[in-house]
């Protein structure tokens, strides 16, 4: 069987290989489960019962696979002098940046189907008043930031992109004709 989503009667399907692909299952109060492929870095399943066809369809589309990378510090540790109506503090920094890969396979822009890197800068730091050593410092902390991107976000990122090539699956369309006859449907999207 291929990972792609089915639309067919509920089974109690036996415990997959060790190594098989993760999936999940929506199954629906029409008795109806779709299944798909769950990418293994992908920190939410999608699993639900209870709904609709019609609901799921619409959860599905609305649901992001993601994950959030680990926060790779600006190193070594800034020190940041803060000047504040005249007074002076230091602030020591941890983390400039963050990043996630997400995206929405079920949704109906093609653009949002596959993963893409999300970053997140932190903002309202000012750095004032650097001196030529401070300088260079945030700069060595700056190229550190860029190697993490490349040499750990960028891999992730092209992994996830391999994996869902590879193994995308999608939800039916509610009002396919083979729905009403009951039987089974596969890739019911473009």
């Amino acid at each position: 069987m291929t990972p792609t989503t089915l639309l067919t009667k509920p089974t109690t399907p036996p415990p997959p290989p060790e190594h098989a692909p993760r999936t999940w299952t929506v199954t629906t109060v029409e008795g109806i489960t779709l299944t798909g492929h769950q990418p293994d870095w992908s920190m939410d399943v999608p699993s639900q019962t209870g709904m609709t066809l019609d609901q799921a369809v619409r959860y599905l589309r609305g649901y992001a696979h993601y994950t959030m990378l680990p926060v790779d510090p600006v190193l070594p540790p800034a020190t940041i002098d803060i000047d504040i109506n005249g007074t002076r503090y230091r602030e020591s920094t941890s983390a400039m940046f963050a990043s996630q890969i997400a995206f929405h396979p079920y949704s109906t822009q093609p653009h949002h189907q596959v993963p893409t890197a999300s970053l997140t800068i932190v903002d309202a730091w000012d750095f004032e008043g650097l001196t030529p050593t401070d300088l260079a410092r945030f700069a060595t902390q700056i190229r550190t930031q860029a190697d993490y991107f490349e040499n750990t976000v960028l891999p992730d990122l092209i992994t996830a992109r391999e994996d869902w090539a590879a193994h995308r699956s999608r939800i039916p369309d509610p009002d396919h004709p083979a729905r009403r006859a009951g039987d089974q449907i596969e890739d019911g999207l473009p």
